[in-house]
């Protein structure tokens, strides 16, 4: 995993970089927090509402399906 950023200027973006395998562990992390917080306490305790989460997870499984398949 690498992270970067220009650390010239204010920090609004990063990069991150991940392996497949830390791609889906993320992945799956955010579907176990929607599944498991509750809607009415998650912004408190995610810090985020459940739709920005949603929305970021759509958009993670998005440029998943775009990854060419490779057997192990």
């Amino acid at each position: 995993m690498q992270l970067e950023f220009d650390p010239e200027v204010p920090v609004r973006e990063v990069r991150l970089t991940l392996t497949v395998d830390e791609l889906e562990i993320f992945w799956g992390s955010l579907r176990e927090t929607l599944e498991a917080v509750d809607e009415h306490e998650f912004q408190t305790r995610v810090g985020f509402g459940s739709q920005e989460v949603r929305r970021l997870q759509a958009e993670l499984a998005r440029l998943m399906n775009t990854l060419p398949y490779v057997p192990e």
